[in-house]
């Protein structure tokens, strides 16, 4: 089945992320691999999501004013979307910010 876009939030800013492309997907892949600060790899892989539809909002992503939740938010959004992390089940509940999936 084809994933749906998602939206992600930050700041007071939103965006619709279509399901990602094979490129995009290859972009974050090393990202991940390299781990890493998390701070800096959650901008990372939004940017990459954002990259495609909108690339001045991606271009300055750091001027955008949000929360680490809402950043870790968009990122696990993200993750979920190109296949990296699995998908919740109906009333799963949410890990807490920056817990590992």
């Amino acid at each position: 089945m084809r994933a749906k876009p998602i939206t992600i939030t930050l700041g007071d800013k939103e965006w619709s992320i279509r399901p990602l492309t094979l490129g995009q997907v290859e972009d974050i892949e090393p990202i991940l691999m390299a781990g890493g600060s998390t701070m800096p790899l959650s901008i990372a892989i939004v940017k990459i999501a954002l990259g495609r539809d909108y690339p001045e909002d991606s271009e300055k992503i750091r001027d955008f004013e949000a929360t680490t939740d809402q950043v870790a938010a968009a990122m696990g959004a993200v993750l979920r979307l190109g296949g990296f992390l699995e998908n919740k089940t109906p009333g799963e509940a949410e890990p807490p910010a920056g817990a590992a999936e």
